[in-house]
């Protein structure tokens, strides 16, 4: 597990909402879109290679993006249902 959690763009309503549970967890997040290292739109590969290079785990609802982190040279994906959010358009995290 990473020290920084990575909140894709697709469930930023989900992270503003589970900040304080995640901090708890991680010493920092980073949402995608709100830093110029994580621009919006951003390939899933180069969001894999990001975290990679910086020591965090992805929470995104796109529940095939872990295809592409072969690309960025990731080895083993994990991957969990961490929660619901029934608010936004991406309904598994």
């Amino acid at each position: 597990m990473g020290s920084i959690a990575v909140i894709d763009h697709d469930i930023l309503g989900w992270g503003s909402e589970q900040e304080d549970a995640l901090l708890k967890r991680y010493k920092e997040i980073r949402k995608v879109g709100h830093r110029k290292d994580l621009p919006r739109r951003e390939l899933d590969d180069k969001i894999a290679l990001y975290c990679k290079e910086n020591d965090c785990d992805l929470f995104t609802g796109d529940n095939k993006a872990y295809m592409h982190y072969f690309k960025a040279g990731i080895k083993t994906v994990k991957v969990s249902e961490y929660g619901w959010w029934g608010r936004g358009t991406s309904q598994y995290i």
